[in-house]
């Protein structure tokens, strides 16, 4: 083997490793106990959870005509009693669904209810649901402390907000209780008349969400300061946080990273510091809504103090760790490579020369051991992303067909490698991993491109995908080492590519600077557009380089 192909492998070896360090890096960071923040003893109850029944899944409460969404009683009772370990006070969103059990169950139980009405645009159903809230507050007006009529009505744009002022009147007239209407703060201060409908002036301080994205060390700060604003705005009348809230999953918006870390940390903070003296506050949600991931992405169905199974998630005390299954990242390398070595070894023996140097037959097989590690240690995080942001069979079969891609993708790569370090693969075998992976390439490009397309003009929801393109990308990237030379893209490939590196551009401009998981992915993109689809120089120069070039090109 050529002196210069030697050092071409080292280097293939070298980068492959480092892709696969970086991988086992982050598992063994999402598995590091955080110490953070905690809260007096006299503040460890929260104030109030927003409270949604629609924990289990596959149900939906906008299918309202749908048996799954209706919520028994005994339902009802072990969510308030899990509820009940935390908080003494519930907030509600609507009385339809089975919702009109909450404030008996509750007053059985000894807890409070800011009872919800949900207004929309059916104007029967409207009525219908406040004549059965205001029976609710009278009946158990020890137990119900707040009538909400509507939430965030103006934000979605279902009610003209003269007719909302309308409602409110109408309700208030009735009502045993104080009434409230709850939105964003930004309507709020937009719409600042209905406050003379209201008894109770509820906004939404959501800093995730907020339109300049508020990042979890400032996001307390930013709740009480505009709970400052509108109680200042609204003189007079008392203010309350209907929701505030951090999310355990999704995507980086600017500098608001979400995570069970980052959630832990904003609880507590709000507990210790938080909007508490002239300010009260609800924190949405005691459970996590899987439902909500079809409108919101990840980012909408973990946001939860407990997780959809009733677990808590959220603890006042204690370090916290992001992923407690984090050690299966690096048992499923160590399983990758094991399967990967077991399954080339018996074809390596049979193609090896009768007589090698010492340590070469190891040294063929070391491609093949970390591909699959790389392969293995991302598989876990493949899997918690496919529960996490795909929500239709179609979406779930397009990531296991992706990520089936992939693997064939850093297989044939890694198998060519082999050849390369060693001995030259036999010219039938050569010419069919040739076209295959030229296939497996253009097929990468192509999904790789359309990921970047969609984050460039749709990417609210959308998340930033690393984990179906980091081994491809480290696969071809050390393919691309090992070879002296490299064959002209073809037009597709280098069309695909010049739209990856675009996008990649635009993406990072859009998302700013502040959001690190944005620009660690355009890199990612951009690295593996580099590696499959952009002309380099070729040498063609030594016979030696353009047979290594041969025998380890994709």
């Amino acid at each position: 083997m050529q002196q210069a192909t030697i050092e071409r492998f080292r280097l293939a070896l070298l980068l492959h490793a480092l892709a696969l360090a970086l991988v086992l890096l982050w598992w063994l960071d999402r598995g590091r106990p955080v110490s953070l923040a905690e809260p007096s003893l006299a503040n460890q109850a929260l104030p109030c959870l927003s409270y949604a029944p629609f924990r289990r899944p596959g149900v939906n409460p906008l299918d309202p005509d749908g048996t799954q969404a209706v919520v028994s009683p005994a339902q009802i009772e072990e969510d308030l009693r899990i509820i009940g370990t935390q908080s003494n006070c519930i907030r509600t969103y609507g009385v339809a669904q089975g919702l009109d059990a909450v404030p008996a169950i509750a007053a059985r139980l000894g807890m409070r209810v800011k009872l919800g009405a949900w207004l929309g645009r059916d104007a029967q159903r409207n009525r219908a649901e406040l004549e059965r809230a205001l029976a609710l507050a009278h009946e158990f007006k020890g137990t119900v402390d707040l009538l909400i009529i509507g939430n965030e009505v103006l934000l979605r744009g279902e009610m003209p907000p003269a007719e909302l002022a309308k409602t409110l009147a109408w309700a208030r007239q009735r009502s045993p209780v104080p009434v409230t209407y709850a939105d964003v703060w930004e309507f709020w201060l937009r719409h600042a008349w209905l406050a003379a409908h209201v008894d109770v002036v509820t906004v939404h301080i959501l800093p995730y969400w907020e339109d300049d994205p508020v990042a979890v060390g400032d996001a307390v700060a930013h709740v009480k300061s505009i709970g400052a604003m509108v109680q200042q705005r609204f003189a007079g009348k008392p203010v309350w946080i209907g929701e505030t809230g951090w999310p355990a999953a999704g995507r980086q918006r600017a500098g608001a990273l979400p995570g069970p870390v980052e959630q832990a940390r904003f609880v507590r903070e709000l507990q210790k510091h938080g909007a508490g003296g002239a300010l009260d506050y609800n924190i949405i949600e005691a459970f996590d809504q899987p439902w909500k991931r079809a409108l919101e992405g990840a980012m909408g169905g973990y946001w939860g103090m407990f997780d959809q199974f009733g677990r808590l998630r959220v603890a006042l005390r204690g370090a916290v760790i992001a992923d407690p299954h984090w050690w299966r990242g690096p048992l499923c390398a160590l399983l990758g490579a094991l399967c990967a070595t077991l399954l080339a070894a018996p074809c390596l023996r049979s193609q090896s020369p009768p007589r090698q140097a010492p340590g070469r037959g190891l040294a063929k097989l070391l491609p093949l051991p970390l591909a699959g590690a790389l392969v293995g240690a991302i598989a876990p995080a493949q899997w918690l992303a496919i529960q996490q942001w795909d929500r239709t069979p179609w979406e779930q079969f397009a990531s296991v067909a992706l990520g089936a891609l992939g693997v064939a993708l850093v297989g044939v790569t890694a198998w060519r490698q082999v050849h390369a370090g060693v001995e030259p693969a036999p010219a039938a075998h050569a010419a069919v991993l040739e076209g295959l992976g030229a296939f497996l390439r253009l097929a990468m490009l192509f999904c790789a491109a359309s990921v970047a397309l969609t984050l460039l003009f749709d990417a609210r929801y959308r998340p930033f995908p690393w984990w179906w393109f980091a081994a491809p990308a480290a696969a071809l990237a050390t393919a691309r080492a090992l070879s002296a030379g490299w064959r002209a893209p073809r037009p597709q490939e280098r069309l695909l590519a010049l739209v990856i590196v675009v996008c990649s551009v635009g993406i990072a401009v859009a998302e700013g600077w502040r959001n690190a998981q944005a620009l660690a992915f355009c890199a990612l993109l951009l690295a593996l557009a580099a590696a499959a689809g952009l002309r380099s120089r070729t040498n063609t120069s030594s016979a030696s380089s353009a047979a290594g070039a041969q025998s380890c090109v994709l």
